[in-house]
């Protein structure tokens, strides 16, 4: 019983993290693989940090019998260090939320036949964060299942068409961190201390009843360290030229045509509303945590 909890909480972080994480691809060539060989030893240490984390916050979670995030805080440290907690936290979450609204709404722009296609776009994704609210983010875990197949699917096949992706920009690619070990392991920290940080709420919030904190980080970093691996086997595959260009994986989907097109902007959209479902449900929980932390 315990087993499938924890399954379905990694399954609810995986939803956190995805559009945050891995879809767009800019954030693959800034973290991985702008560094050539030597992102391939940032994938596992971000890994193994991002699970290391999920478990602290999982344990502390537990320990101080906190239903949300910015009370854990408070409970393990004080009220001050609470409240400062709260006011960073909800900065956090509100501009994660503020991009994953962009991201649907150019998604919306690029796909629909209308009029306002960014509006409906993001006001779709909007509605999907809202209703998932509503259910108490139940849907989550379904979420970041789907988020997490596609993924995989999607980055695997990239990774595997070997035929060269059509690139109409002149010029050459330097790579100023290529091999830079020491760069690979700063950003892979900055990388997983960055989606802690935004999954804090889901963790409470799913990391109980039964779940083992570090049952959870480990499956929550295994997820993570898989799909990385295909996601930057994916980017690498296009070349050095590829890594400058604003959305790699919108080039690298057009060797597929018009079922490429559709396939990464499906993707990019599932990403962004179960970011902007679980940032919209912290900051929904943050303002149920008091009269202080309301404010």
């Amino acid at each position: 019983m315990g087993n499938g909890r924890e399954w379905r909480a990694a399954l609810a972080v995986m939803a956190a993290v995805a559009g945050s994480g891995y879809a767009s691809g800019r954030e693959l060539v800034l973290f991985f693989a702008q560094l050539g060989w030597a992102g391939w030893i940032g994938i596992p240490i971000a890994s193994t940090v991002f699970a290391l984390l999920v478990a602290v916050i999982g344990r502390c979670a537990q320990r101080t019998g906190a239903t949300g995030f910015i009370g854990m805080y408070r409970r393990r440290f004080g009220e001050r260090v609470g409240v400062v907690a709260g006011v960073l936290h909800a900065l956090m979450l509100a501009v994660t939320a503020a991009v994953m609204l962009e991201s649907a709404g150019e998604m919306g722009a690029l796909t629909l036949p209308m009029k306002h296609g960014f509006l409906w776009g993001a006001g779709l994704a909007l509605l999907i964060a809202l209703l998932t609210s509503l259910l108490k983010q139940r849907p989550l875990p379904w979420m970041g299942l789907a988020a997490l197949a596609a993924g995989l699917a999607f980055y695997a096949g990239l990774a595997l068409d070997s035929r060269p992706p059509r690139l109409y920009l002149s010029g050459a690619t330097a790579l100023a961190l290529e091999g830079n070990v020491v760069a690979a392991i700063l950003l892979a920290v900055l990388y997983a201390a960055m989606n802690a940080g935004i999954v804090g709420g889901v963790i409470v919030r799913f990391g109980k009843d039964g779940v083992k904190p570090n049952r959870l980080g480990a499956r929550c970093g295994a997820l993570l360290c898989a799909l990385l691996l295909c996601a930057n086997a994916a980017i690498l595959r296009g070349g050095r030229q590829l890594l400058a260009q604003a959305m790699p994986t919108v080039i690298m989907a057009a060797r597929w045509g018009l079922a490429g097109f559709w396939m990464s902007s499906g993707f990019s959209f599932l990403c962004a509303a179960s970011t902007l479902s679980a940032a919209l449900g912290g900051l929904i929980d943050q303002m149920g945590e008091g009269k202080r932390q309301r404010r």
